[in-house]
This record gives C-alpha cells, structure tokens and sequence, in this order.
C-alpha cells in the first residue's frame, strides 16, 4: 500500500472526526477537539493542553494537574480551567470532575497506537504523514513538568513512527514496491538523520532494486551527517553492510597498497600498449580535472581504466619535467591501510595524519597528480580524499559509480575502435617476433570477432595474444569455438568477464603442462603478481623452470612481465579477471602457500630487492596467519625482516600491528631467539620510520635481554649499543652505562664483527655530544676491526661489509664536522662504493647525497650538483620521497650556473 499525500491525510483526519461519536481530539498538529463531529470552541492553548493531557495521561488529582500546569501549584487555576471545560457542550458525558478529573475521548493517535500494535503500518503511517509535533507546541508557557512529559510522549512517538517506517519499507521491499519502500525510508531519515538503521535500509534498498550508485550516495549522505552533526564515523554494521554491497560489486582486498611515486623517468615502464578509442574519455578527464580537481574513471574490469588514468599521468609528467604523480591501489582496503600507505610514500610517518603536513609535502616534492585507482570501498575513498587539499588534482577510478565525483564512464569500444586495438596488438606481436609478413585477419572476420567478444578492450588484447602464437588457432577456428561458448555469446554488459572467460578457455588450451601449473599456481597467491622464486616454492619446481612457465603465460597474454633497470628481479603480473578465472580452481591449498610464503622469506632474507617486490603476497601471508596460523607469524616476519630489508626498504607501516603479534607470539611460545629478533626489527621501524625514539629504545633493550636468556652475545651487545646511542640522542643519562654493558659484553662474545659495531655505536654517541675528535677515533678503531673480516671467504664478509658503510660514512661525517674534508670527501665515496657492491640501492643514494654536500662545501658546485641530481634520480625510483626532498633542498641552495 503506498503512502498518502498530506492532503489525504488531512482528509483522513477529518473523516475520523465527524465519523467518531462522543468527544473527538485531533492530537498530531495542532490541538482540535469535536463533539459529536461539530468543533469546540476552545482555543486557549493551556486548555487545550490540559485536556489532551487527562485524554493521555488517564485519572489525575487536582493536586497533580496544579503541579503541571501552573508553577506554584495554585488551585483556584485548575478551578477555573474545569470550570471552563464544564461548559463545552456535552462536558457532562466526556468530563468526570471526582476525586480525580479524567476525559473520555477518542484521538487520532489512539488509532495509531491500535494500528501499530495490529502491525498495520500503512493506516498508521497515513495518520502520522506529515510528521508535524504532537500537540502543535501548546506546552508553552506551561510548567516543566508538562513538558518533559510532552517530550516523552512525543520520543515514544517518533520511535514509534520510526519503527513503523522501517517495518513498513521492509515489507514494500519484499514485494519489489521500491518507489514507496524508497519513501517510508527517507521519511524515516527526515525524522532522524543521525539514524543509522534507515540509512542501512535505504543502502540494502536501492541495492535490490540494482541501483549500486545510490545506495553509496545514502551510504555517503549518512557519513557526512554523523561527521558534521557528531564529528563521528558510521558504526561498524553501517560498515560491514557497506563492505557486503560493495564485495558484491567486485571489490577485493588488497593488503598490499603502497604509494608510488612517478616521475619522468617512469614513463617508459609504465601501462603499455594502444589508447585505442579512449581519446574523447582523456579529453573529458583532463577537463574534469582542471574545473573540478577531481575526476572519476568508472567502468567494469577490463575496460581499460587504469590504463586510461597512466594516459593521464603521462600527460601530466610530460608537461612539466619537474611535475610528480602519486599512484595508490585502493582495492577494498580500509582507511587504516591506506592513509598510512599514503603517508608512508610522502616520507610523513606522524602517528596522526596532519592536512598541513600532507599539502606541504605535496607541494615539496612537485606533486601534480594523485591517482587513487581500484576503489573498491567509497567510505575509504571519501576518508582519504578528506585528508587531500582541494586543490591537488585527485583522478580515482573504479567499478562503482561513486558519489560526489564528475564521472567519466568507459564502455565498450565502437567496433572501428575494436578493430583497431586487436590490428596494433596482432603488429606489435609481429615486430616483437622480427616478422616480415604480417598476415592479418580479413575485416569481415575480424568485425565477427569483436562482435562475438563485446567490444572488451581486454578480451581484445588477449585475442590478439592468442592468435599470434606460433600453434594458435587461425583467426575463424577461434570465432568458431567461442561463437560454440555460451560465455562467448554473453555479452560484457551481463557480467564484464563472461567474454574473458570463454577465451581464456581457448588460451589455456594451447598451454603445455609447466605453463599451465604456472598459470593454477599463480591463481592460488594471494595477490594476482608473483616473482619466478616465490612461485618455484609454491609449485615445488626449480626457478628456472618456474620463469619460463611464467614467460610462457606472458607470451600468451595471460601475464604482464615487468623489470626495472638497476634491479634484476623480475615480477609477473595477472589481471583481475584472468586472476578470478585462475583462483576459481585454487589448485594450491593457502596454508601450502603460507608455507612457501614463509620459506621463501627465510631463503631470500639477503636480498631486500626481490623480497620488496613480494610485499603483497608477504603480507597476505601474514593476514592469513593473523587468522588462522598465528604461530607461523614469527617465522614469517623473521625471514623477511631479520636481513637488510628495513634499512634498504623500510616497512609499510600501515601493518605494524601484525609485526606487533608476530613478537607477542614468539614471547608466548618463548621462543626468545625469535622474539629478540623481531623486538629489535620493531625498534628499527619506530627508530627509522616512525621517529618514536622511546619506544625503540624500549624495544631494543627487549631485544637486548631475550637475546642475553639464549647466550647470543653478539645480538644481546649490538641491541645494546642502539639503546645507548639513542639514549644519548635523548640525553638520558643511563646511554653511557648502556654502552659501557655493550661493550663489555661485545668483547666476551670474541666476535670482531660485533666489536666493529659497538665501536660504532659508541662513535656516534660521542659525535651527538660533539666531541667529533673522539668520534673520529672510535670509528676509525671501528674500521681497523672489521677489516680482517673483509676477504669473500670468511663467513661474516657480507655482514661486515654492511656495518663497514656505515661505519665508513660516519667516519666522512666526523672529519667533516673537524673540516677535513679533503678525508671526509674520500671516505663518503670509499662508503659510496661499498654500498653498490653490496646492491644496498637506498644506502647508496644517501651517500651520494652526502658527497654532493661535502662537495658544495668545498665550493666545487658543477661535481655538486651532479651527485645530488644522481641522488635525487635514486631516491625516486626507491620512492624514498622525504630524502629526495632533503637532496632536493641542498641541489636549490647551490649557487645558480653563470
């Protein structure tokens, strides 16, 4: 039954009063009585409160109604006021005067009341449309008591006709009647706005009724609502009923989002392959962009969005060689994830995100673009965007229509389009393969081809792929199988990946047996990108082997295959829906994954570049242990952390709790070896990334004792003398007794290498107390200790080399300080080259920093600005942002070129 309009219920109203024998109230509005349907003459709005309270309230003493209404309690009032009411017409049958006073009469809301508790919503919500307060406001002027009892009658009320809105909505919705559910349920939202249970009601609605976008526009309106009334988030069912509409919507979880930064030099190994018919969508984005600072890139997977914003990125860059774009994959991770990968990027690692400090590091480092791409979770968009400044341009893209974004939709392509796409893709093959002779499909067959696939941009290139295999079917054999395919014939405006699925069928099939296990394994990660060691662990298969299955898979177009110069790790990528297709047969259970996931940590725990480009699947690994394996999580964290990770890398802060759990773990197991480790991997995060200097010093000292319960000296010392030096750096009085203990106990365990790094320890407490001299010759007795471990065969040759840049570079640092700089350039480039031969990328490009310093302090500006233009180029690729913007700032105080 739909509503009726005020009118109506008006009308309704007066029905009921000239139907209804004996005294009649019209309660909901203004006070108007009746007898025998003709209207009284009472206007006094003390009066008419009075007789809508004995009405309501039922038997009341005299005592009692002098107390309500009159403040002071008088009687000769209440005298006065039944004396008037004695002499309404037919006072004598609805008005007892005894010892108490009571009114016999029937009232609109007593037939509401009978309504509701029939369960018969609809005459009910007729009564109370419009909503208009109960008694029209007569309480004025009246005593409090009157009106705090007013006020709860009216609160019962509005419960009352919330409850009624939503029960109602609920059955309409049953019945597939959405315009009238749509309507209780925003009448329930006008008689509360703050009311989360009919905000939840209109999501689920107008996602029934197929209207995604809408149901984020009421998600969106309930936010900004709860934020601007209560400066409060949405409560967790609101949420959970969010993430539910939009998983089915497509949206997955992540884990593993990190910033990129980008720069010129990116865009060579950026997106690859032709913008086919896209060319009037960049014309729109861009425009959006300059009018708004904001601009959305909507469509179903595979239809080329994130290609069309790395369209967009490269225009942006090329147009300002100093210019930089921010790149972060949303997915559905939450705010908690995200923000912190943001400001991690920035190189910003304060405990609570700060809108200035966001828009000066933007500013700092020539940010002119932020592209947000695979929202899949509008509340975690919207948080992030409220940390933005407006005016940085922000491009998001995603499945869903998001609210509150100038949209730009991708379709299908126009069929010219389409078959244009597949000629580029069919003659980059070619080239690829040194062909001579191409010899592409007719356009009649080709036209049938498109037309088959939907026009999909990604069904299109990997029809491409396909058929340029040397053994693939011809152009008309494959129309031919996926015309037979009921996927084939779906169209992608029924499911985006129906068109895929059909011809992933006929991909597969050309697929020998490692290409094809390479292909279910990578299906069974979690994250759609592997490298050739982490999958040859899960399929048990050797690397080499493994790298070329995955080559195969590339060459085939079920895989991209992306490399980096000065990097030689190579990183396999699939694309959601291929993924989707490979993870619906998840050949490989996740706790073997987990498994390989962990040993693999343990295996390449010295090679911070391979393990960096595995941050995904680590921390899916670590998610999956979080729930289900916990006692794995020290194991985990200890492989890809117990190296050089986090000094090469650093740690996506956003995930320190779990880093927190796998060191509460190994303290519960008591496996003390583990806990030391991890302990002193925390304090580096909070050192390093966090600033958090007590909390580290904390940590080590942690690390310290539990590595003492096992006898491992030389970590019990080396945690030690980290504790001491920030202590000094703190100037907290117990750093000398710290590095005292480190030292002694460094020098019973007998081990130069760990004597090398207290020496070094101790010799940079003494540089932040100043006394550079003494400095110098703690680092340089440093020096003289680690050299006889520098030949390649003595087991501690890497480690020692490790702790010898440091030690070099901060031996350069304090001959520096002492103005020997000649000595001090010499040692920061001896630092530079043991740095590169021990691949430490990040450690390299600070040193360069450092010799660009050492060199404008030398006046010799031209070699200067070299090094920090090298620096800076580095520290770049290695997304290091707040150190390139420090090299930034010491390459702009050179004096400018003659």
């Amino acid at each position: 039954m739909s509503l009726t309009s005020r009118s109506a219920s008006e009308s309704s109203l007066s029905s009921f009063q000239a139907a209804a024998p004996g005294l009649t109230l019209q309660l909901l509005g203004d006070v108007k009585p009746a007898w025998q349907g003709r209207p009284l003459s009472l206007t006094a709005p003390r009066l008419l409160g009075l007789l809508a309270y004995l009405h309501l309230h039922g038997p009341t003493t005299r005592e009692e109604l002098a107390c309500t209404f009159w403040p002071g309690g008088k009687a000769t009032n209440v005298r006065q006021a039944l004396y008037t009411l004695r002499a309404l017409p037919g006072a004598d049958e609805w008005l007892v005067d005894g010892p108490t006073v009571t009114v016999h009469a029937h009232s609109d809301l007593n037939e509401v009341w009978h309504h509701l508790g029939r369960q018969e919503y609809a005459p009910a919500l007729d009564l109370l449309h419009p909503c208009t307060p109960l008694l029209g406001g007569v309480f004025h002027g009246a005593g409090t008591e009157f009106e705090e009892w007013l006020q709860s009658q009216q609160s019962a009320l509005d419960t009352a006709h919330s409850h009624a809105l939503l029960a109602h909505a609920g059955k309409l919705r049953q019945q597939e009647q959405y315009d009238p559910a749509r309507e209780c349920l925003r009448r329930a939202l006008d008689l509360d706005p703050l009311d989360e249970r009919a905000a939840r009601a209109l999501m689920t609605l107008e996602h029934s009724a197929g209207r995604v976008h809408e149901a984020l526009e009421a998600f969106e309106n309930c936010r900004l609502t709860l934020r601007r009334e209560l400066n409060a988030e949405p409560q967790p069912a609101t949420l959970a009923l969010l993430r539910e509409l939009e998983a089915e919507s497509g949206g997955t979880s992540g884990g593993g989002s990190r910033t990129r930064v980008l720069g010129v030099a990116d865009l060579p190994f950026v997106a690859t392959g032709p913008l086919c018919g896209r060319q009037e969508n960049l014309q729109a984005v861009t425009a959006h962009l300059l009018a708004h600072n904001r601009a959305l890139i909507q469509g179903l997977a595979g239809m080329g969005k994130s290609r069309l914003a790395w369209a967009v990125v490269a225009r942006t860059l090329e147009e300002d060689e100093m210019a930089r774009a921010v790149w972060l994959e949303l997915n559905a991770d939450t705010p908690e994830i995200l923000l912190p990968a943001l400001l991690d990027g920035l190189g910003l690692h304060a405990p609570t995100p700060d809108a200035d400090a966001i828009a000066a590091a933007l500013t700092e480092q020539h940010i002119r673009l932020i592209v947000l791409d695979n929202a899949a979770s509008s509340y975690a968009l919207h948080t992030l965007l409220a940390h933005l400044p407006p005016e940085v341009p922000v491009l998001v893209t995603s499945r869903q229509r998001l609210p509150r974004l100038p949209r730009v939709s991708l379709e299908s392509l126009t069929r010219p389009d389409s078959v244009a796409l597949v000629r580029a893709y069919l003659e980059d093959g070619r080239e690829n393969r040194n062909e001579l002779s191409p010899l592409p499909p007719d356009s009649y067959t080709l036209d049938a081809l498109c037309a088959v696939l939907g026009d999909h941009p990604y069904a299109l290139r990997l029809a491409a792929l396909t058929l340029g295999q040397p053994d693939a079917p011809g152009t008309r054999e494959l129309l031919a199988a996926l015309s037979l395919s009921p996927l084939g014939l779906a169209p992608p405006a029924h499911g985006e990946g129906r068109s895929v699925t059909a011809l992933i069928e006929q991909s597969l099939a050309l697929l020998d047996a490692p290409a094809y296990e390479a292909y279910l394994g990578l299906g069974s990660l979690f994250a759609p990108q592997t490298t050739p060691e982490l999958l040859a662990l899960a399929l048990r298969r050797g690397t080499a082997d493994t790298e070329s299955a995955l080559y195969a898979l590339t060459d085939h177009g079920l895989t991209t295959r992306d490399t980096r110069p000065g990097s030689e790790t190579v990183v396999y990528r699939m694309h959601e829906l291929t993924w989707h297709e490979a993870r619906a047969h998840r050949a490989l259970h996740p706790h073997t994954v987990l498994r390989a996931t962990r040993d693999f940590a343990a295996l390449y725990t010295q090679t911070p570049d391979l393990l960096n480009h595995e941050v995904p699947n680590l921390l899916g690994a670590a998610g999956l242990a979080h729930l289900q394996h916990p006692a794995e999580l020290p194991a985990l964290f200890c492989g890809w952390l117990g190296g050089p990770y986090i000094g090469a890398r650093g740690f996506p802060t956003a995930h320190l709790p779990l880093l927190a759990e796998a060191v509460q773990r190994a303290e519960e197991a008591q496996d003390w070896e583990e806990a030391g480790v991890l302990s002193g991997k925390l304090g580096d995060v909070q050192q390093a990334l966090l600033g958090d200097q007590i909390a580290a010093i904390a940590q080590y000292l942690k690390a310290a004792t539990y590595a003492g319960r096992v006898g491992l000296l030389g970590r019990q010392a080396t945690a030690l003398a980290i504790a001491g030096v920030l202590q000094a750096l703190n100037h907290l009085p117990e750093s000398g007794a710290t590095l005292d203990t480190a030292a002694r106990i460094a020098h019973q365990s007998g081990d130069a290498l760990i004597q090398g790094r207290v020496l070094e320890k101790q010799g940079v407490a003494h540089a932040m107390q100043k006394d550079f001299a003494a400095a110098r010759d703690s680092l340089q007795a440093a020096r003289e200790t680690l050299r006889p471990l520098l030949t390649p065969q003595h087991p501690q040759f890497q480690d020692a080399r490790t702790t010898l840049i440091n030690v070099t570079s901060n031996l350069g640092q304090a001959h520096q300080r002492l103005h020997e700089l000649d000595t001090a350039l010499a040692l920061k480039r001896e630092a530079l080259d043991l740095a590169r031969q021990s691949d430490e990328q990040f450690t390299a490009a600070r040193e360069l920093a450092d010799i660009g310093e050492v060199l404008g302090v030398m006046n010799r500006f031209e070699e200067s600005r070299a090094a920090l233009q090298e620096a800076i180029q580095h520290f770049r690729e290695l997304g290091a942002t707040a150190q390139e913007s420090d090299a930034r700032t010491l390459l702009n105080g050179l004096p400018q070129r003659v």
